[in-house]
């Protein structure tokens, strides 16, 4: 018979149309939710909550339990089916999750906006309130380890304390029925990123004595034994795709020392991959000079990836860290600002960190469409053309797809043409006799970042434009 591959223009190109339709008119839900963080990880003793946090109706008032308080996104059934969703937990950073740091004014615009536009792409998505459960109403401003509890980070710290919330979350969402327990996601901002980066730590990452610089009552700088990090259950799915924005990295050398770049200390688990962001202009990057050439500085950034690299080739798995985005004069928290009309990209009227905002969102997205979501092929006859058959797949925006066919499991001689998201009408066929079999895989990746475009070749910094 004769196989043909196609990417059929009809219903699959209609289901696309449905799922990735504009969420302008979509009923996505925000839903303010309760969890606790388990009792066997919680610190004693439990801090008390803010008054204001105790005020929020339906708020559990138990001195013996640590009860978060979340916001829940909810997609909209009538675009993305009843579920189960895969999930995203976000991360707040230092300056909370809360506009004007006031729970009954809602969230930032900036959380307000990922959790509509996660909502809308088909996943649940989960942002937890770290600080108001542990008695700090507003920003975590720059406490660092100190023996002064107004400085002192302890209380929250995103070394050991903090990552305590992922595993809260992740337990909350076990506990919903409309939860893909197989593919669930991190992004976090600053704070929040510091925080998840030490939630995914490798199964061959020490766990012994940890240690931070800490500031005691004379004003020196010693160390100072801290518990170590707390691994995810293995009860709880574990998070395939994490996406950082502007981490330090440093941790205050809770990783030993920040400027090492050997193997020992670092790693995410080699069941995640990892997407960074970072900015020049950040002052958690350490750049020294953003116009020299090379750039130096503590590049503390870099060299969490590189250390990271280097315990990967000692365990022979790949680095996790997939991608490390370094945009060129780019300051920190630039995703929280305006993204600008597409007349006004890369003129006047556009900033450095309108544009990093503006080419980082849609990476975050495409990461997570390409990790957690389930990529199928379907075969069906093809009901124009007897004796032929179809060749089906979901295409989803910015990701890339090639269909390869064989008579065995070992080769793949025959490969389709890329496909980009829903893609256009293909097709291509093999002759195959009518007594022998043949295997379709689907390749997908993400579709490349645009750093190859002329207005972005500056734009896009690469590890050989800096040096130590």
């Amino acid at each position: 018979m004769l196989a043909v591959l196609r990417f059929f223009p009809g219903p699959v190109f209609a289901v696309c149309l449905l799922l990735f339709a504009s969420t302008s008119w979509a009923q996505i839900v925000r839903e303010t939710v309760f969890f606790d963080v388990p009792a066997g990880i919680a610190v004693n003793p439990l801090p008390a909550p803010t008054a204001q946090l105790e005020a929020v109706p339906g708020y559990p008032l138990d001195p013996a339990r640590q009860t978060l308080i979340a916001l829940l996104y909810h997609p909209d059934p009538g675009v993305h089916g009843p579920g189960p969703y895969p999930a995203v937990v976000v991360l707040h950073g230092s300056g909370g999750m809360w506009s004007g740091d006031t729970i009954a004014n809602g969230p930032t615009s900036h959380f307000e906006k990922w959790g509509q536009l996660l909502a809308g792409r088909g996943f649940l998505c989960v942002i937890a309130d770290s600080f108001n459960p542990r008695g700090i109403p507003g920003g975590f401003g720059s406490r660092r380890p100190h023996h002064d509890s107004a400085i002192d980070d302890a209380v929250c710290s995103p070394n050991y304390e903090r990552p305590k919330d992922v595993v809260a979350a992740l337990t909350y969402l076990m506990q919903r029925a409309d939860f893909d327990r197989r593919n669930v996601g991190l992004l976090g901002f600053s704070h929040g990123s510091q925080t998840g980066l030490n939630s995914i730590l490798d199964p061959s990452v020490d766990l012994g004595t940890y240690q931070v610089d800490y500031i005691n009552n004379l004003n020196q700088t010693v160390k100072l034994d801290v518990p170590s990090p707390v691994r995810i259950p293995p009860e709880l799915p574990f998070p395939r795709m994490c996406v950082f924005y502007y981490p330090g990295c440093g941790h205050f050398s809770y990783h030993g020392s920040p400027n090492s770049v050997a193997a020992g200390r670092y790693m995410p688990d080699r069941r995640t991959q990892v997407v960074m962001f970072h900015g020049t202009s950040d002052s958690l990057m350490g750049v020294s000079d953003v116009n020299a050439t090379p750039k130096t500085g503590n590049l503390y950034p870099i060299k969490f990836t590189l250390a990271s690299a280097a315990q990967a080739a000692a365990e022979g798995v790949a680095n996790p860290f997939v991608h490390h985005f370094i945009f060129d004069k780019v300051a920190h928290s630039f995703d929280e600002t305006t993204i600008e009309p597409q007349g006004n990209w890369d003129t006047p009227s556009e900033s450095v960190n309108e544009k990093a905002n503006r080419l980082a969102q849609p990476e975050t997205l495409k990461w997570m469409e390409f990790r957690l979501r389930d990529h199928a092929l379907a075969i069906e006859p093809d009901l124009l053309n007897p004796g032929e058959h179809l060749v089906l797949w979901t295409g989803r925006p910015d990701l890339r797809y090639r269909v390869q066919s064989g008579i065995d499991l070992i080769d793949w001689p025959d490969e389709s043409e890329i496909v980009i998201g829903t893609g256009v009408g293909l097709s291509a066929g093999v002759v195959i006799p009518v007594e022998q079999r043949i295997f379709y895989r689907l390749w997908i990746d993400p579709v490349p970042a645009p750093d190859s475009e002329p207005a972005n070749t500056d734009f896009y910094l690469e590890y050989g434009d800096f040096s130590s």
